[in-house]
């Protein structure tokens, strides 16, 4: 999978990850798919990408391999559709595929020491309270 990250400072729609007034993500023009920090549409190889809003709330789909540097990075697919990885804050035992997250502006007192690793990873917070199922 392929990233970029492309700046538009004549845009002031386009916010970097980190800013507290949402998600932005990139919706097709021509066939209206969305993705997230892509040159080119997935689908269609169009160039014609418009930033838009996300809601901020989605579902923890499960990882396929954890890489060393990325234990608490979840994939995370939006309501929109697109899917971003994310750093999930709550329970430990709470994180699992299946359970709703929702944006939020990352806590001071648990922020990682590498400040540029915190402005490009979303941090999703967990929306209902899971129970602890004995399994731990």
């Amino acid at each position: 999978m392929f990233y970029a990250r492309v700046r538009h400072p004549a845009n002031p729609q386009v916010k970097r990850v980190g800013d507290t007034d949402g998600l932005f993500f990139q919706r097709c023009a021509w066939c209206g798919t969305t993705t997230f920090r892509r040159l080119l549409c997935p689908v269609c190889r169009s160039s014609d990408l418009t930033p838009a809003r996300s809601a901020g709330e989605g579902t923890v789909l499960p990882r396929r391999a954890v890489t060393p540097g990325t234990e608490d990075l979840w994939p995370v697919r939006m309501t929109e559709g697109f899917v971003v990885r994310c750093r999930v804050e709550g329970p430990l035992h709470a994180i699992r595929p299946g359970v709703r997250v929702r944006l939020c502006a990352p806590d001071s007192e648990n922020a990682r020491t590498d400040d540029r690793v915190d402005r490009l990873v979303p941090v999703v917070r967990l929306c209902d309270a899971v129970p602890l199922d004995g399994w731990i």
